[in-house]
């Protein structure tokens, strides 16, 4: 599609989370979709009522029929008219809205208290909004700004002003005008005035466009944004001063409180003012924090929350600051007290007295936001149609209805597809979507129904109070993420999830479970025929991931009794490899049911090969010497990951003479967090910026020792034309040929193997990574794996 991002250009300008917002989007849109947009804007100057009128008219008559959809998140550019006009809403003009009551005027407008030429305006007003009102409501106020009385009657903020924006706002989200409502938080989806009654408003919280986030040290604490009085860094400062704490707390930004902000710290040598700094300052400054204060009133979403959380910050906050609650759990990923002087001062005293336990606030803190992508982001708005999802479902059906449907349970979205799972997700039922209805029902963050292909519709349904109440007392005392765990049982708290997949199976013909951990969500509203699609061997997965945790017996059993309960129910199974179709059959018996291996797969329109020369080239354009070897080793947080992870510091420290490049989120985890010099953590990177890597490092290494299914990253590897060194371990599934398409070797012979393979000529390595990339054409294109479980639906 060729979409249009409509914004106001603020007079004067200034810089802020919208502008943060748009940015984000366009690079996302224009470098990782195959869609093409743009960033319209028209000077919108707000000081006065006139001008903020002009700046509604000029939106409403732009023409923007040239493109296929446009987007809007602010007022006034929602004004512009277009048959696929999609809002993602940050804020309206609050002082007219929600924080209007501040100014003390009247909300009810009164028409006798206004002379008799405004009584034409005010029964305007008076009138259901519809669009063809516009130039006799503009024609009208600006025949008003000639009168003698108009200060006084159009007060701004006053009742008449603020019932003509409401008005004006009205008729630009008048349902039918808008395909479709999002809001950048539930603070703002929540407040009065803001959509349509019955609208349904999809929430979707963004992430930041500040690039190089990540943690470090635990040194100071730091807060940065605008400094003017509805951040409230008066009571921060007042707290502080009364601490006796030899730390510094750095703040950063400027506004019209900064001489204020300056007087009342001054004498204390601990507070420092770091004025306006550049982007990659802030990431320096998260990096090394201690802990993040961010305390303004009732704010639309806390951007600053987002990037603190990201760095793996714990947040201080206070209860009415509006959107930064839906992310700060009080005592779990920061604090959120009372916007008072001494319950700040005894937040941060706790935070200060304890050093580790503040940082595993932060390791909370960031698991809290580590669903929040650009992809996750843009998806609502992106979607391939106008449909709804429950239209969707039936556009293959008829009356006779010839085609299945299948429903697929998930603890995480398919939407969009990053990461192993959330690949095999989307991939796996996109292809079984050619074939039969599938309609995926999944737990996840936030609500949302998505048509993600004619026959492919998402449902997403987030935890309940309750499920996560349950979630929580499993959690105690227990440091590894139980949450897949925790919904064997939960799911059934959860009385959302249980009617939409009770609606959903009522027509359905077959029952998939993808994992084990919904089956008792299953078998609670369906009799009929399932079917399980194992990922893992998922009782060999968590007995590592709970090894030396709190009482870990009783929780293996249960994922054991799940695991078993529903191979034995199912009419048929499929894994990732023969292995664990073997181990299965070790573990739980005789497999009674067809099984077949749908291995995980590669999507090769998105990877192009590269060649050794070509590598090299791009290290130079890096500014790497020619010489210069990059060794590659990416994961997530999980403990397989980890443990290679720690292979791969030992040979920095074998061999100095290379570079090392850690991506992925496992670089977040306390064990990384002081490194050789050689070993550069790069972290979890936007999708442009990871193709720079794939396409720049020398080869890629593979260390895995334990685990269960196969190792999605050793398709990427191939695909992307890197040499790669695994050990037989992590070729397990995939079978690559060694010495003609990788080289394997143990974890204690990596050293040697990667020597050895920097010494081969450049033609003998590209006729090896040639030939991966040609197996993982033939072998592990998402069709081809695919096709047993196409067969056996």
């Amino acid at each position: 599609m060729k979409i249009a991002l409509i914004a106001p250009s603020p007079v004067p300008f200034t810089i802020g989370g919208a502008e943060k917002l748009w940015w984000g989007m366009l690079e996302h849109i224009n470098q990782h979709t195959g869609h093409e947009a743009e960033l319209i804007k028209i000077p919108s100057p707000e000081r006065s009522f006139p001008e903020l009128i002009r700046s509604y008219e000029a939106f409403s008559q732009l023409d923007l029929s040239h493109f296929d959809r446009v987007i809007s998140t602010k007022y006034p550019a929602w004004m512009v008219d277009h048959p696929e006009h999609y809002c993602y809403l940050q804020h309206k003009l609050r002082g007219l809205y929600d924080t209007y009551h501040f100014c003390g005027q009247p909300e009810q407008l009164e028409p006798k208290r206004y002379p008799a030429h405004y009584q034409a305006l005010i029964q305007l007003l008076q009138q259901t909004p519809e669009r063809t009102q516009l130039p006799e409501l503009f024609s009208q106020l600006k025949a008003l700004e000639q009168q003698d009385d108009y200060g006084r009657h159009c007060a701004f903020p006053g009742p008449l002003t603020r019932a003509v924006v409401h008005h004006l706002d009205a008729i630009a989200q008048r349902p039918g005008a808008i395909r479709h409502y999002g809001a950048i938080s539930y603070n703002v989806a929540n407040r009065r005035d803001y959509f349509p009654q019955g609208a349904d408003v999809q929430v979707v919280h963004h992430p930041s466009d500040l690039k190089g986030i990540r943690g470090g040290e635990y040194n100071y604490i730091f807060t940065v944004s605008r400094l003017d009085g509805p951040k409230r860094l008066d009571l921060l400062i007042q707290a502080f001063r009364q601490l006796p704490d030899q730390i510094e707390l750095r703040i950063a930004g400027s506004g019209p409180e900064e001489q204020k902000l300056k007087a009342l710290a001054e004498g204390d040598e601990r507070i420092r003012f770091l004025g306006r700094i550049t982007d990659k300052e802030i990431a320096d400054q998260y990096a090394d924090a201690l802990f993040v204060p961010f305390m303004p009133y009732d704010e639309d979403f806390g951007l600053i929350t987002i990037e603190a959380m990201s760095a793996g910050k714990a947040v201080l906050t206070t209860t009415d600051a509006g959107g930064v609650n839906e992310f700060v759990e009080n005592g779990i990923s920061g604090f959120s007290v009372a916007p008072e002087v001494d319950a700040l001062k005894q937040a941060m005293g706790q935070l200060l007295a304890d050093h580790e336990a503040t940082a595993r606030m932060g390791e909370q803190a960031r698991d809290k936001v580590s669903h929040i992508s650009w992809e996750a982001t843009l998806a609502p708005l992106l979607a391939p149609t106008t449909e709804t999802a429950e239209t969707a479902e039936t556009v293959h059906q008829t009356p006779e209805k010839t085609r299945k449907k299948v429903v697929v349970t998930s603890t995480f979205p398919a939407w969009p597809p990053q990461g192993g799972g959330q690949s095999r997700l989307y991939n796996l039922y996109a292809q079984l979507s050619e074939h039969m209805d599938v309609s995926l029902v999944c737990t996840g963050p936030e609500k949302r129904h998505l048509r993600l292909l004619p026959g492919l519709v998402e449902h997403v349904v987030p935890e309940s109070l309750s499920q996560k109440v349950h979630a929580k007392t499993l959690q105690h005392g227990r440091k590894v993420p139980l949450g897949d765990i925790a919904a064997i049982e939960g799911i059934l708290k959860n009385s959302s999830y249980m009617s939409l997949l009770e609606d959903q199976v009522r027509d359905a013909d077959l029952v998939i479970a993808s994992h084990p951990y919904l089956y008792q969500a299953i078998r609670a509203v369906w009799q009929g025929p399932i079917a399980y699609d194992a990922h893992n061997v998922e009782a060999d997965m968590k007995a590592a991931v709970l090894e030396g945790q709190k009482d870990p017996a009783p929780l293996l059993q249960k994922v054991r009794d799940t695991e078993a309960a529903c191979i034995r129910e199912s009419e048929w199974l499929v894994a990732c490899s023969q292995e664990d179709l073997d181990r299965f059959a070790a573990l739980y018996g005789t497999i009674d049911c067809p099984a077949a291996v749908a291995g995980n797969g590669v999507d090769l329109k998105l990877t192009r090969y590269h060649s050794v020369e070509e590598r090299r080239d791009n290290r130079i354009k890096l500014g790497l010497p020619t010489d210069q070897e990059a060794l590659l080793f990416m994961g997530s947080w999980h403990g397989p990951n980890l443990e290679a992870a720690q292979v791969i510091i030992e040979l920095a420290k074998e061999r100095p003479q290379y570079q090392f490049w850690l991506l992925g989120s496992l670089c977040n985890h306390q064990d990384f967090q002081k490194l050789p010099d050689n070993v550069t953590p790069l972290g979890m990177l936007p999708e442009a910026e990871k193709q720079v890597v794939m396409s720049a490092a020398s080869a890629a290494l593979n260390p895995m020792s334990s685990g269960s299914g196969t190792n999605l990253k050793m398709l990427d590897y191939a695909a992307w034309g890197l040499d790669i060194i695994s050990t037989p371990f992590g070729n397990r599934g995939i079978d690559f040929i060694d010495g003609s398409e990788i080289t394997l070797a143990e974890p204690n012979t990596f050293a040697r193997a990667i020597d050895d393979l920097i010494a081969l000529p450049d033609d003998r390595r590209n006729t090896m990574t040639e030939a991966a990339r040609k197996r993982v054409e033939e072998t592990f294109d998402w069709s081809a794996c695919a096709a047993a479980l196409i067969e056996m639906a």
